[in-house]
């Protein structure tokens, strides 16, 4: 008797254990494509970054501004709305 349950759960845990495995690499197939949008996902971010920063460049800014004729602010031409900070 003590056998045939020793038996029964010897097999009962092998199944088992076989069981996950099987959901693990199931579950590492799903995240493969998951892991490989996030890295694309993030190499456009940082593309997006240069990009921002080169367009918000203070020499392309300063050459833009010259091309269209723009020029620092003079007094009295800035304008803040009441109640808020001054910018440091």
């Amino acid at each position: 008797m003590a056998l045939t349950l020793t038996m029964g759960s010897a097999l009962i845990l092998g199944l088992v254990s076989v069981w996950l495995n099987i959901e693990r690499v199931d579950k590492a197939y799903d995240l493969r494509p998951m892991e490989k949008r996030l890295d694309e996902q993030e190499a456009l971010a940082a593309k997006l970054e240069v990009e921002r920063n080169n367009l918000l460049s203070p020499i392309r800014l300063r050459e833009l501004a010259q091309k269209y004729g723009f020029g620092p602010a003079s007094q009295g031409q800035i304008r803040r709305p009441a109640g808020k900070a001054k910018p440091q």
